[in-house]
């Protein structure tokens, strides 16, 4: 799947292609890009196929992912996505360092929540999510900064 996320001044918009050639689409307002780009970074980085992206990919809309009461229904995997998003995001706003992100995380889901989130993974997920931030700050409006999902 290819995301396209385009910037706009103050509003950018969420554009993504199926491998079937279909779309979904949604504007977001000026903090979703990051969160978006956290779910890439999160999701990519654990392997989640039933995440925010991958449940775009299978066929959901962003406007039902964009539903509270759609996400309860989606599973565990979609749950703790969301979970490593706003962990992940918070690392962006000094809420938390990458030592405590695995912490922030199981804090939230259970002691034994993912296990293969260790400090080291999160530290290299907080540098992706550094990298993808500052590439989109880069773009000027009307750009956008390109995605592959799962990236090859």
């Amino acid at each position: 799947m290819r995301i396209r996320i385009h910037k706009g001044d103050g509003r950018h918009r969420l554009i993504c292609t199926r491998a079937d050639g279909s779309t979904t689409q949604a504007e977001t307002g000026p903090g979703l890009p990051a969160h978006d780009l956290a779910h890439f970074v999160a999701e990519r980085a654990l392997g989640l196929g039933a995440g925010f992206f991958g449940n775009v990919a299978a066929g959901r809309t962003i406007a039902e992912l964009g539903d509270p009461a759609v996400i309860r229904t989606l599973g565990a995997e979609a749950w703790t996505a969301e979970c490593l998003a706003r962990a992940l995001g918070a690392t962006a706003t000094g809420g938390c360092g990458a030592d405590e992100l695995p912490a922030l995380v199981r804090a939230e889901l259970g002691e034994a929540a993912l296990p293969a989130l260790t400090v080291e993974l999160a530290q290299q997920m907080v540098a992706d999510f550094a990298a993808q931030l500052a590439a989109w700050r880069a773009l000027a409006d009307g750009d956008a900064l390109v995605l592959d999902w799962p990236r090859t």
